[in-house]
């Protein structure tokens, strides 16, 4: 197995950041070490998928490729694999003394982790420069008539609560 195009973060940084459970040197994993290389590769293709699916669904690009965002994209990959590296050793926030609020599982926690992430940071995405497939007012709509065809009128009208247009701007002699 290797790292798939559409992924972010890095094995080496995995162990960079659970060095302890990396191979010998601590800077990478292998069929000896737990996890194997295959599983944190794996891990890393799996989480990437999760957040591109909430990347997409939020009008982005994916994978997305802007340096910064792909870096911080990245590092929420690496945290959440290793944590799940801890887990499977018995440690961190997934192992089996970890209580979770609710009593939620690993898969829960991890994706609300992703959704709260992206929710977070999709503007600061954006002005950082990731593309997007689409506006984020795409599926807004506005009609003006209704399906007999009678024409629409606002629910809510601006004079509709004593409201008085105003020249903001005064002319300038």
């Amino acid at each position: 197995m290797s790292i798939g195009a559409n992924s972010y973060g890095s094995v080496s940084d995995v162990a960079g950041m659970v060095p302890r459970y990396a191979d010998a040197g601590g800077d990478n994993f292998s069929t000896a070490t737990r996890p194997t290389l295959a599983q944190v590769e794996s891990w890393i293709n799996q989480i990437s998928a999760i957040l591109n699916g909430m990347l997409a669904e939020a009008g982005f690009v994916v994978p997305v490729t802007q340096a910064d965002v792909k870096a911080a994209l990245g590092f929420f990959v690496v945290q959440e694999v290793s944590s799940l590296a801890e887990g499977v050793n018995g440690s961190g926030r997934f192992g089996p003394t970890a209580k979770q609020p609710g009593n939620k599982g690993r898969f829960t926690v991890l994706v609300e982790d992703a959704q709260a992430y992206i929710q977070g940071n999709k503007a600061g995405f954006e002005r950082l420069g990731a593309a997007r497939a689409y506006p984020i007012t795409a599926g807004l709509a506005f009609r003006d008539t209704d399906n007999a065809g009678d024409p629409t009128f606002p629910l809510v009208e601006r004079k509709g609560f004593g409201n008085k247009d105003r020249d903001w701007d005064p002319p300038t002699s």
